[in-house]
């Protein structure tokens, strides 16, 4: 079973845990500086001083809150308490946060005061030469650290962004193959509905002196009306762009000598095998399956490079079979965006089909659909 790699610690940390780490450090920074003024008093209280270690503490303990005000309070008790040597580690550690989360104005101000200020409270002037070396290469550190973290958020909002807009151009791919689809079908239903207003004015034409045409009427509008209804539903489900429909018959597999015929004169020849008993098809399903032998003649047009390819229709008693071949370079891509793939998986998925695309094994394309017939007779 395979498992994603889990993160290393440090970004599994929580903004709890990270906060119960400074408590930690504060509190041995405190033990420790505690101890050195203890041990090694100055002419300054020593109640002051360990009050003072204790702000120190605090201040190094909520750093990453406040990494400023942490930073400004440190420096102020180091200059006015004399206390360098116990004011380093939380002022660093302050100085390490602000060069990381903190503007380059802010953070060169904070390197600015913390080379400074231990050199005024020191008072000697190669120890001062020494913390401030020691506070560059801390800001230095910060400094880098948090320019690698902003440029890696910049990379992870490009590529959301990347993400949304081939997620978006899919998006809209699939809606205008769903408006042409429904426009499509828009005219099937239209044209159905024209042959069932036809038939009836006929039967009643004729009703009275040749029952027998007039029954034979009523039965094209029965039969008729189940496909339109049918292909009402499915139209219900689909968006229909506004404008002008179109006056050209719906096309179908009848027609499929043209297409390969236009297919020839873009340079592919097409060689067609048809199996089982041809038959007359529901207008929606046998629309389908034109256009999804178009779309893939096209895409061999202008992507397999090569001269030929094979179509395979197979007529099965509850299910139409289209499969397309080629031995090109290998078409377009397996997941790939193309409004001719999306519109074979749209008309394939409308009809409870299934649809396949993808490269054969060392060259060639091939795309296989079904369709089931019984379900679109109903």
């Amino acid at each position: 079973m395979h498992t994603e790699p889990r993160p290393p610690l440090i970004r599994r940390l929580r903004p709890a845990h990270w906060l119960i780490l400074d408590c930690l450090i504060a509190t041995g920074n405190a033990a420790i500086a505690g101890a050195m003024v203890v041990r090694h008093p100055s002419g300054t209280p020593m109640a002051l001083e360990l009050a003072a270690v204790t702000v120190l503490s605090v201040a190094m303990g909520l750093r990453r809150r406040q990494p400023v005000l942490a930073l400004a309070v440190v420096l102020l008790v180091l200059v006015t308490l004399d206390l360098p040597y116990q004011s380093l580690l939380p002022a660093w550690s302050a100085l390490y946060l602000v060069a990381v989360t903190g503007r380059r104005r802010t953070a060169l101000a904070a390197l600015a005061a913390v080379i400074v200020a231990p050199a005024l409270a020191v008072g000697v002037f190669d120890r001062g030469v020494l913390l401030g070396l020691i506070s560059s290469l801390v800001w230095t550190t910060g400094y880098a650290v948090g320019r690698h973290r902003a440029s890696e958020q910049e990379l992870r909002l490009y590529q959301a962004r990347q993400v949304e807009a081939e997620l978006e151009k899919a998006r809209r791919g699939v809606t205008e193959e769903r408006m042409r689809i429904a426009r499509e079908l828009h005219d099937v239903v239209a044209h159905s509905m024209s042959v069932i207003t036809v038939q009836a004015g006929f039967g009643n034409l004729v009703i009275d002196d040749q029952p027998a045409k007039a029954r034979a009427a009523l039965s094209a509008i029965e039969t008729t009306s189940r496909e339109a209804l049918a292909e009402m539903r499915r139209l219900l489900g689909m968006l229909r762009e506004d404008g002008p429909a179109a006056l050209a018959p719906a096309p179908g597999l009848g027609e499929l000598d043209h297409l390969v015929a236009q297919t020839a004169k873009a340079g592919v020849s097409v060689e067609v095998k048809i199996t089982g008993v041809p038959r007359q098809l529901p207008p929606g399903i046998d629309l389908s399956a034109f256009r999804i032998v178009q779309e893939a003649l096209t895409n061999v047009v202008k992507h397999a490079e090569t001269a030929s390819c094979r179509v395979a229709i197979a007529y099965a008693e509850h299910e139409l079979s289209i499969e397309v071949t080629d031995d090109g370079r290998g078409g377009p891509p397996v997941n790939g965006h193309g409004h001719g793939l999306i519109g074979m998986r749209e008309r394939v998925h409308l009809y409870g089909g299934t649809v396949q695309a993808a490269p054969l094994p060392g060259r060639g394309f091939r795309v296989a659909a079904s369709l089931p017939v019984a379900k679109a007779a109903v």
